[in-house]
This record gives C-alpha cells, sequence and structure tokens, in this order.
C-alpha cells in the first residue's frame, strides 16, 4: 500500500495535473505579402504539440502588419488563449507557449473551435462569383440579361427589392458577390476573370447590361473601360456611382477596425469573415484623387456601350445646419495646440465631406458632383439618399416602391423614364 501511494505521489508531482509538460514553439512562414494561412497555423500548433491532425480549411491568407495586421495577431491570441506569445519576425509567425500552461484537450478544444470558424468562412466565401437567379436564360434575346453589381459594406442582397420588378420586366439576372474591402484592382481583375468563365461556361453570346450600386459602379467600369474587355456589355447601369471618389470613405477603415475589433473580442462568430474581407484597402481606393481612381477616369469610355447615371441628392443635413458645422470647424481650428492642429488635419477636405451629407448637394454617402462622369449624357438626379435609390434593405426592410425602378427600365428600353432633373 505504501510504495502504491509513493508511486502515485511522484506521478502526480511530474504531472502537472495533465498539462502540456513541453514549451510550444511554433513557426510559420509568411507569404511575400507578409500574409498568412490560419490553416497552416492551427496544423503547425496541432503538430507541435502532438495532437491529432486538426482538419482546417484553406481560409483565404491574412495580413500580419499594419492595422489589419493587429486585428489578425489580437483574433489569434483570443481563439489560442491569453497564454500564447505571438510575434512577427522576418517572415515568419512565431507562437510561443509556456509548459504548464493548458491541457492538451484545452488546447485542442481551441484549435478545433478555430478549425470551425476557418471552416464557416471557407463556405461563406465559396459564395463569392457570378451566380445565376431562376430568370436567367443564356442566349435567349427574349429574356436580355442584366448583371447586380454590389458595393462597399453590401452583398448581392442589397438589390432584394429590385429583383422581383426586374424579372417581372422581363429580364434574366445573374448577381455578382465578392469581398468588399479589398483593393479595388484586385477586385476588377477577379470580377474580369468570373464574368469570362461564366459566359464560357453558359455559352452565351449575347451582350449583357450591368446594374451597379454605389462602388459597384467602379468595379464594372474596371471591367468595362479596361485592356481585357471582350466586347460584352450593351448597358452600364451606375446608381449612386463614386466616380471621383467619396470623402466619407476615410472613416470607413476607423469604423471597420472598431467594429472588428469588438467582434474578436465578442468571439462573435463573423469575426473572422471582416478579418478576410480585408480592411480599409477600398476605402482608400474610393478617396477621392486616389490613384487607383486617377487611373480609371483617365480612360475613355467605352464605345459601344450605353452608360446611364442616376444620382440622388437627398443628404442628412440642411444648409442651415451645415452652416453651424462649418461655424464651429472654423471656431476649432483657429485654435493653437493639439486641438486646433488636429481638427485641420482630420477635417481639411471638411467641404468634400459635407457636399455628400447637404440635402441638395449629395445622397448622404456620394456628392452629386462625383456621381458625374466626363461624356455620359443619360444623367437624372432624384431627391432620395443613398441607400434609398435601390430600397436596400438597410433602411428597408419591406418591399416597396423602388425609386431607381423607373430610371432603370427606362435606361433599358422598358418604361418611359420618371419626373427628375438631368
Amino acid at each position: 500500500m505504501l510504495s502504491r501511494l509513493i508511486v502515485l505521489v511522484v506521478a502526480l508531482a511530474g504531472s502537472d495535473g495533465g498539462r502540456l509538460s513541453e514549451p510550444l514553439d511554433v513557426r510559420v512562414p509568411l507569404s511575400e505579402g507578409g500574409e498568412v494561412n490560419l490553416g497552416s497555423v492551427v496544423t503547425a500548433v496541432a503538430l507541435e504539440a502532438g495532437l491529432p491532425t486538426v482538419v482546417a480549411a484553406e481560409s483565404k491568407p491574412l495580413p500580419l502588419t499594419g492595422v489589419s495586421g493587429a486585428l489578425t495577431r489580437t483574433m489569434l491570441k483570443e481563439s489560442l488563449g491569453p497564454d500564447f506569445t505571438i510575434d512577427v519576425t522576418a517572415g515568419t509567425l512565431r507562437l510561443r507557449l509556456p509548459a504548464g500552461c493548458m491541457t492538451p484537450d484545452a488546447l485542442k478544444t481551441r484549435l478545433d473551435d478555430l478549425s470551425a470558424q476557418i471552416e464557416r468562412e471557407a463556405r461563406r466565401a465559396r459564395r463569392y462569383g457570378l451566380h445565376a437567379l431562376a430568370s436567367y436564360r443564356p442566349n435567349d434575346p427574349a429574356r436580355p440579361t442584366i448583371v447586380l453589381v454590389h458595393g462597399i459594406n453590401s452583398s448581392s442582397g442589397s438589390f432584394v427589392h429590385m429583383i422581383e420588378p426586374l424579372q417581372e420586366a422581363g429580364f434574366g439576372l445573374l448577381a455578382y458577390d465578392y469581398p468588399f474591402n479589398r483593393d479595388l484592382a484586385e477586385s476588377v481583375t477577379q470580377f474580369s476573370e468570373d464574368w469570362k468563365q461564366f459566359r464560357r461556361a453558359s455559352g452565351d453570346r449575347r451582350p449583357w447590361a450591368i446594374l451597379t450600386h454605389s462602388m459597384g459602379a467602379l468595379i464594372a467600369r474596371g471591367y468595362v473601360e479596361g485592356d481585357g474587355y471582350a466586347g460584352d456589355v450593351g448597358d452600364l447601369v451606375l446608381i449612386g456611382p463614386p466616380n471621383r471618389g467619396a470623402a466619407v470613405a476615410k472613416a470607413q477603415t476607423l469604423l471597420q477596425f472598431i467594429e472588428g475589433l469588438q467582434s474578436v473580442k465578442g468571439g462573435q462568430a463573423n469575426a473572422l469573415a471582416g478579418l478576410s474581407e480585408g480592411l480599409g484597402q477600398a476605402a482608400d481606393d474610393l478617396t477621392p484623387r486616389s490613384a487607383f481612381l486617377k487611373a480609371l477616369n483617365a480612360r475613355p469610355r467605352r464605345e459601344g456601350v450605353r452608360y446611364h447615371i442616376l444620382a440622388g441628392s437627398a443628404g442628412f443635413l440642411s444648409k442651415a445646419a451645415r452652416a453651424r458645422v462649418e461655424a464651429e470647424y472654423a471656431a476649432v481650428s483657429r485654435a493653437s495646440g493639439f486641438l486646433g492642429g488636429l481638427a485641420r488635419v482630420v477635417l481639411r477636405d471638411l467641404d468634400a465631406q459635407l457636399d455628400e451629407l447637404t440635402d441638395g448637394l449629395g445622397d448622404g454617402c456620394v456628392s452629386v458632383a462625383s456621381t458625374r462622369l466626363d461624356g455620359v449624357t443619360d444623367y437624372q438626379i432624384l431627391h432620395v439618399n443613398h441607400v434609398e435609390l435601390i430600397r436596400a434593405p438597410l433602411l428597408f426592410p419591406d418591399p416597396g416602391p423602388v425609386a431607381g425602378m423607373p430610371f432603370v427600365l427606362r435606361s433599358l428600353g422598358k418604361t418611359p423614364a420618371s419626373n427628375g432633373s438631368r
């Protein structure tokens, strides 16, 4: 009996309660762009800990530098546990866990949870691309095709209230979904590839129309006015297009960082989705006078394509309210010291931002001036806001009249134009 007790005491003293007795030191190489695949991280940690291989789907590589990288590292820390040390040096992600901090079962549970997040994100990302609605009929002249392209912070679901009226008018629909926060040049390239691949697979040879909202206009224009255009677009309908940028895009990166941090810290299921989408890349390209916009707007309109632009002018500020904002800004910016300097830097494009928000000059997101495009004469303004133009479910969850529908149908040869200014 005594010998058995001694053996038990010795065993307990050396086992550390079943915790990992050896420290972990995991190194995962980064891509040339400083990104890492989370599936590789999960597998590497499991192998180092001697755990059964945890199957994780190959997720879209995540950045590990800059503001986006800070979110990725925070997400890894929250997922793997507070005792992990995470460093990025010399093109390598290094994860360390001291001995005795965690049991193998606890670590495997965390890896399983992260693997499940990766799989959910992989399934969601597989929805990207061009997909057909039931109304689509390739090569049917009686049912011409429209491709719907959404904007930033959105998806093809933003067109939900337009789909039925368009189908009832005799159109076949395709919807395009893409990661809306990625670099716009990257999104244009992917759109072009998806477009051509779908047409090859479907055998469709007739020209299509493209109907866009907000930033989707830049994606569509990037294809139609780019070098890879295949001559297969008849009409380009641009609703609320930020052709010359949107000053409010500057706030996008900050807002997304705050929302992403809240998602990661709160353990929300969509935290990884936000990281996979990117952070602020599209917003940078949307900023007026960005390199992307300069290059895009230097191109001529595509000959043979009919352009149609619909703008909104219902801003959120009255002219009197704008005057008060301008007066307050002037007073603050004249102040000396840190506060005055901060105001001058943050709000140096105040006029452009206020144009987007002022009733009569913008739709709350895009200024009327920014929607204009050289060479486009089919242009109309409605006194509605940016979301109301397509009755997006963000503010309009229930079906109802879509402000931009008469213009869309007229542009595509279905009904007379509604009243509006040109």
